[in-house]
C-alpha cells in the first residue's frame, strides 16, 4: 500500500467519527530519522480518531529540528510514519489506520 502524505491522512482522520478507537494509533509527532524531512508520529497503541487528528493538525505547516540538524516545514505533501522518537518505523497506509472492535 502507498504510504500516506499528512494531507492525505489528515482527510482520512477526518472521515471518522472522532469517538472511533484506532487499533494501532500514534500520538505526537517529530522529524523522522530515516528522512528529517517526513514526520514520524510516536505510537500510541489504541487512541480515537479524534486524539490522531488533533496530533496531525498540529504538525501541518509545522517546522521541525531533523535528528542531526536542520529545520524542515512539514507540508501536507509530507510523508507520514509512526516511529519512537530517534528510531526508524514504518510508513503510515491506510491498513495502519485499522478500527478497533470491541
Amino acid at each position: 500500500m502507498k504510504q500516506l502524505s499528512l494531507g492525505e491522512l489528515i482527510e482520512i482522520l477526518e472521515s471518522h467519527d472522532p469517538e472511533t478507537m484506532c487499533f494501532n494509533g500514534f500520538g505526537a509527532a517529530d522529524s523522522y530519522r530515516g528522512y528529517y524531512e517526513q514526520l514520524a508520529f510516536e505510537p500510541a497503541g489504541e487512541t480515537s480518531f479524534g486524539k490522531m487528528l488533533s496530533y496531525a493538525k498540529f504538525a501541518l505547516n509545522s517546522t521541525y529540528t531533523g535528528w542531526k540538524g536542520g529545520e524542515f516545514l512539514m507540508t501536507k505533501d509530507t510523508l507520514v510514519n509512526i516511529a519512537n522518537p530517534g528510531e526508524c518505523g514504518y510508513p503510515i497506509t491506510e491498513s495502519t489506520l485499522e478500527v478497533s472492535h470491541e
